[in-house]
């Protein structure tokens, strides 16, 4: 039985219309809009792809819809109870000194006072690395699939002349030093789609410029993902701390307070660098929520990976998955040990692109339309977002 029609209620967006998302100044507004856009680009992808196999665009709705619950800092409330149920394990095995230091205070109501101060502007630090990576993958390819869907539906779509004009807005060379040689190479790929007839090889044709495309964006991410990951608890934490203690009347140098308290510091930098970390390595899909420090479930239980996308063949595809993928034709090992790493990343992203390339919940809308109607309107809906 053929799968019911997409619905089509918004109009793809125009270059204009792109162009005025990515200037937006409110973050969380602008993440809504971003998501919302990756949605209907790719539902409108399918006047080029065909239903069957999803483009890159599906993916990135899902991701820029987790990004939104660090951008709307609707995680802040959950991190800090998991700091506080951490920190009390860690203050049980601390000596007496600091609880004398802090003196009637309490070393635990003391430590969790100044923990509540910090974690709010660590998720502040967090929110805006992860906005600023939001925006930067939209800035660049939010066009380029408004270039795509014009020009390459135009009756000359197959002709060097129509990818000519897609990747003219292009810069040569490698993405290392600010060319975007792997989306030219995505733009022919997906071309490439548009002549070719057989399912296994528009599949992997299809597979092959969404892996270009998430490999060009993950190296224009490194610096915002570690920035993410690195944000200063210790220093935020130790500054509080001793502003606290002055205030207090502690009549220590303050060499003395700091020996005695960078070890608990450092202690609860390691703690708030796992949580965030695991907090990050997160995707939202629509039937379930992705541990990108796991492996990639398989879709079916028959195959880890769509029968078209079983065994891969293209050359210049293998090739990129000898670069990429540790664990050829397999999602054991897919799981990302450090998210800071560009290689880790890319080890379970081409695996998730892989696994999930047929999957038509990724069509599914992020937003209802009462909630698209809010935010073009200039207000964040209430509710579930």
């Amino acid at each position: 039985m053929a799968p019911n029609p997409l619905p089509r209620p918004w109009s793809p967006p125009t270059h204009a219309e792109v162009e005025a998302i990515a200037r937006m100044e409110d973050s969380a507004l602008r993440n809504l809009h971003i998501t919302h856009s990756y949605h209907v680009l790719v539902v409108s992808f399918t006047d080029l792809l065909g239903e069957k196999d999803v483009g890159w665009c599906g993916v990135a709705t899902w991701a820029s819809k987790t990004a939104g619950t660090f951008i709307r800092k609707d995680v802040l409330p959950a991190m800090l109870r998991d700091m506080q149920a951490r920190t009390d394990g860690i203050l049980r095995s601390l000596a007496g000194m600091q609880a004398q230091l802090l003196g009637a205070w309490g070393l635990s109501t003391g430590v969790f006072s100044v923990l509540s101060r910090v974690v709010e502007p660590m998720v502040d630090a967090v929110a805006k690395q992860v906005a600023l990576g939001n925006r930067i993958v939209f800035q660049e390819l939010g066009p380029l699939y408004v270039s795509m869907l014009e020009h390459l539906s135009q009756p000359d779509a197959t002709s060097p002349a129509a990818l000519a004009r897609v990747v003219s807005r292009l810069k040569p060379g490698p993405v290392e030093a600010g060319g975007q040689e792997l989306l030219i190479q995505a733009v022919r790929a997906y071309q490439d789609v548009l002549r070719t007839t057989h399912p296994k090889a528009r599949a992997e044709l299809v597979f092959l410029a969404n892996a270009l495309v998430g490999y060009h964006e993950q190296v224009r991410l490194q610096e915002p993902v570690v920035g993410a990951l690195r944000a200063p608890l210790k220093e935020l934490f130790l500054g509080q701390l001793l502003d606290v203690l002055r205030a207090r009347g502690a009549g220590m140098p303050e060499t003395w307070l700091l020996a005695a308290f960078t070890p608990l510091a450092e202690r609860l930098e390691r703690c708030w660098r796992e949580l965030s970390t695991r907090a990050l390595m997160t995707l939202e899909l629509p039937d379930r929520t992705l541990r990108l420090g796991q492996d990639v479930p398989a879709l079916t239980p028959t195959g880890d990976f769509p029968p078209d996308l079983l065994r891969l063949e293209h050359p210049e595809l293998l090739a990129l998955m000898k670069q990429l993928d540790r664990t050829p034709d397999d999602t054991a090992g897919s799981a990302a040990r450090d998210w800071g790493s560009l290689h880790d990343r890319m080890n379970l992203i081409v695996d998730v692109f892989r696994a999930r390339q047929q999957d038509r919940g990724l069509y599914t809308p992020p937003f209802t339309p009462k909630q698209v109607e809010a935010f073009r309107q200039g207000r964040v809906p209430e509710g579930r977002l």
